[in-house]
């Protein structure tokens, strides 16, 4: 047996066999969308997944210094100005927390063994209100900027139901978001994009990594324009002015 193996891609003088196309085949013939979505998933997409994957690399191009990637980033960037460190950088500042859809595609794995032969309400029922009387968040909810709704989400929403992409995961998402505005009468708290992007993921049939990995292609474009931009603009050393220290007061020395 080798000692390693992929199902990837194999290179050869002049051949790139990528998931068993060529790749100046996919070079000459296919979008950037498509063959990015070949080398996560192994397929080509349809007409309508084509359009819908367009969409989800657009939606987070940017969203500024909200979110913690991007300020991560032009941190790094004003510290050490190099553009590879500061873009690894902003990556790695995803997570629970922001960005990565990974733990929304879990909250509907974990709905939908709660809710095992029961309606779609009823799952969602019964997953509000395990993390509402645990006082956890649901992720996949909220955002610091978009309160009434998540435009992002509704979009990628309204675009899956014109293809015919729309599927289980969405609607029990939105169940989810009905089932957490009757139980706790909060109406700021919506579906992100997040979540939207794990439902979508998990109706196309790709798993949590690979949800992940076109949210993380989707982020990169806007993550390395404000890169460049810090470089660029040449500033040095960002540091944090409105900081507050909550520690003993100086009135200490040592050896007393």
């Amino acid at each position: 047996m080798a000692y390693f193996s992929t199902a990837v891609s194999e290179v050869t003088e002049g051949v790139v066999n990528l998931r068993g196309y060529s790749l100046a085949d996919v070079m000459r013939k296919a979008t950037y969308t498509q063959g990015a979505f070949l080398s996560i998933t192994g397929r080509l997409p349809s007409a309508a997944e084509t359009r819908l994957v367009d969409g989800i690399l657009t939606s987070l191009l940017d969203h500024g210094y909200v979110a913690s990637t991007i300020t991560a980033a032009r941190y790094i960037a004003s510290g050490n100005p190099q553009f590879i460190p500061a873009v690894a950088g902003g990556i790695l500042a995803a997570g629970s927390n922001t960005l990565s859809p990974e733990h929304s595609f879990h909250l509907l794995d974990h709905t939908a063994e709660l809710r095992g032969d029961g309606t779609l309400e009823e799952g969602a029922a019964r997953v509000v209100e395990e993390y509402v009387s645990q006082r956890k968040r649901l992720p996949g909810f909220g955002h610091p900027t978009h309160k009434t709704s998540d435009f992002r989400a509704d979009i990628l929403f309204d675009l899956a139901a014109e293809l015919g992409l729309d599927g289980e995961s969405i609607r029990q998402l939105q169940a989810i978001d009905r089932a957490f505005r009757e139980r706790t009468g909060k109406t700021n708290i919506p579906i992100n994009i997040d979540g939207a992007l794990a439902a979508i993921g998990r109706d196309l049939g790709w798993s949590p990594n690979q949800t992940v990995a076109f949210a993380v292609l989707s982020v990169l474009p806007g993550l390395m324009a404000h890169v460049v931009e810090e470089i660029e603009t040449g500033r040095p050393l960002r540091y944090i002015q409105d900081g507050e220290y909550v520690g003993e007061p100086l009135a200490k020395s040592v050896g007393d």
